[in-house]
């Protein structure tokens, strides 16, 4: 092994960081979720996307205050090992590494879905072709992967405005009021259920060692792009049940596309499509570049020789090399084999678990170390130096926790 290694390079400015947050937010969920969650909360569907919203801004709370004291590319792995050490940060490291490789997978298996819509081709090649090509992308420097983030995230933003535009003329037509059959329960479910498509900006953190000025740019970052998801998402949600009835959203591989097909007709389907690939394909890149990030940052760490060989960064790349081939490989693997809606739920329990690590790292964190300066980022609302809304945080992620364990239970994710 070369001992001429290079290190993360620092390129990455608050528009890149807005980007990278939105574009893999907007790809992983919208496009994938919207259907199996519209069958859970019907009409409502508007509510649930604002409740997994919602708990997802209290936690992205905890992330901003943790990456404006820590700019590390480990994001989740080295808030928990600056509070709890290394052994139990290894274990929710293993737990982060699982969640982005699953979530790889699975939207990996939507964009060869999309795919074959358009071109009659076996999944697996998509799925080998896409990853592949993306990794490839990673390699060349995280500059040139933030820059295709941007097109791509342009593109899908593109889209969901068409969507919106098609359907708010037809917002107050439909009763948005109108509960699910299972009442509160329902919504609560496909909120649980929708909170995959609000994860990106644990993936965004674990770039804080290729941002500039990354204790304010990524902290500003994480929080602009969640408010701005959050808008968009409601609006999409709102839009879709006013031009189509839950019933058949609920029933269709693609969702939004069946909602505007009575509006467009078959060009306008063609073209989300095409949308969708763009989106789907940004969130596989950003999971890479994040999960890689991780993996480094842990091999770095470690006192295992073996691992060591996964933090080699060439000068010439200033990208982790044999880590980022790792998640391609292991991404591939799993996608051959993996079922989006399942892999979804299973990619949930992990997210909700390291959430819930990292918000009650904060406070443990908090306490043990009243008499320390206070980070760049501050959560607001404290009392005797416990942020409140990380209380809030833990609360909320146990009831989803919970519901998206009721949603496996009941089969409520079942295909169509």
């Amino acid at each position: 092994m070369s001992q001429d290694k290079g290190k993360l390079k620092r390129s990455l400015g608050l528009v890149d960081t807005v980007f990278l947050a939105m574009g893999v937010i907007l790809g992983a969920g919208i496009y994938a979720i919207i259907g199996e969650a519209t069958g859970l909360a019907g009409n409502m569907i508007w509510l649930a996307f604002l409740i997994a919203a919602f708990v997802a801004l209290l936690s992205a709370l905890s992330y901003a205050e943790f990456v404006s004291r820590f700019p590390d590319a480990g994001g989740s792995f080295e808030y928990i090992k600056q509070t709890f050490g290394m052994k139990t940060a290894l274990f929710f490291g293993f737990a982060v590494v699982c969640t982005g490789i699953i979530a790889s997978a699975a939207i990996a298996i939507s964009f060869a879905d999309y795919l074959q819509k358009l071109w009659d081709l076996p999944n697996w090649t998509a799925i080998l072709g896409i990853t592949v090509i993306l990794g490839l992308i990673d390699l060349i420097g995280v500059k040139h992967s933030s820059l295709t983030n941007i097109i791509a995230t342009v593109i899908t933003l593109i889209g969901l405005v068409f969507v919106v535009a098609l359907g708010f003329p037809y917002i107050g037509e439909t009763d948005l009021l109108e509960f699910p059959e299972n009442g509160f329960t329902g919504i609560l479910a496909a909120g649980a259920l929708s909170f995959f498509a609000y994860v990106g900006f644990e993936d965004v953190v674990k770039t804080s060692e290729e941002t500039k000025n990354p204790r304010k740019t990524v902290s500003r970052g994480i929080l602009i792009a969640a408010a701005g998801v959050t808008v968009i998402y409601v609006l999409v949600a709102m839009s879709t049940v006013s031009l189509e009835s839950w019933q058949n959203l609920a029933g269709s591989g693609s969702p939004l596309a069946t909602a505007i097909e009575g509006e467009v007709g078959q060009w306008g389907i063609t073209g989300l499509i095409v949308v969708a690939l763009f989106a789907t394909a940004n969130s596989i890149q950003t999971n890479i570049i994040g999960t890689s990030r991780l993996v480094y940052d842990i091999s770095r760490d470690s006192e295992l020789k073996w691992m060591k060989k996964l933090a080699y960064i060439p000068k010439k790349l200033s990208t982790p090399v044999f880590a980022t081939a790792a998640i391609v490989s292991l991404v591939i693997a799993f996608a051959m084999i993996g079922n989006l809606k399942i892999v979804a739920s299973i990619s949930n329990l992990f997210v909700y678990i390291v959430f819930l690590a990292v918000n009650v790292s904060l406070i443990t964190w908090r306490i043990r170390n009243k008499n320390k300066e206070r980070a760049p980022f501050h959560i607001p609302l404290n009392f005797r130096n416990v942020p409140i809304p990380t209380i809030l945080a833990i609360a909320s992620l146990l009831l989803m926790l919970g519901f998206n364990i009721y949603n496996l239970s009941t089969g409520a994710l079942g295909g169509h």
